[in-house]
């Protein structure tokens, strides 16, 4: 399903930082507050994900968003403002 939507890229990135800092390192990636955070092989694509969303920020800042529908990415981004915020 694909929609308008708007993801702060500096502030997921933020959010991917605090996560690989603060979250618990497993063999999936880091794992904090209900997010997922990985990277490819050389560094340059992160990914972030909850159980119902995968955000991939590319080099540049460029992004795409995976999502089912309007309210799991409301939810998503919810949770980037909230791990986002000290």
């Amino acid at each position: 399903m694909e929609q308008e939507h708007k993801i702060d890229v500096k502030q997921a990135l933020r959010v991917f930082d605090r996560i690989t800092r603060e979250g618990e390192k497993r063999d999936d990636g880091w794992h904090y507050r209900g997010l997922t955070a990985e990277t490819d092989f050389d560094g340059y694509t992160v990914f972030i994900s909850s159980p119902k969303v995968r955000l991939t920020v590319f080099f540049h800042n460029k992004y795409t968003v995976d999502y089912r529908n309007a309210h799991e990415l409301g939810e998503f981004v919810d949770l980037l403002k909230k791990l986002d915020q000290r």
